[in-house]
């Protein structure tokens, strides 16, 4: 929902301010929509795969636990991640990827 005070100001802008908004949002919204860059995503995994869903990169990982144990790198399971903002966020899916329409890269 938009700010009740965003809108006021908005309603009291010309129309050239208000299509140099529009750009700025625009902009905003290419930026926040695309994935992760690789160097944004943790390096210190085994990545077996990679896969686009939308904003979302989905990878594949072997990890380690770093407690020395003898059944590291443990299993692969993928991770979705995403950006909020400027930073990277990420969650655990799983042993396995319930979405079949997301795209594998190679």
């Amino acid at each position: 929902m938009i700010p009740k005070s965003i809108i006021r100001s908005l309603a009291n802008q010309d129309l050239s301010v208000l299509c140099e908004i529009r750009d700025h949002i625009e902009h905003l919204i290419s930026e926040r929509s695309k994935p992760p860059l690789a160097e944004e995503l943790p390096s210190n995994r085994e990545i077996l795969e990679v896969r686009m869903g939308g904003s979302t990169t989905y990878r594949l990982e072997r990890v380690s636990c770093g407690k020395n144990c003898k059944g590291c790198p443990h299993g692969p399971y993928w991770y979705g991640y995403w950006r909020e903002g400027k930073k990277t966020r990420s969650k655990y899916i799983g042993k396995n990827l319930p979405i079949a329409e997301i795209k594998k890269v190679q």
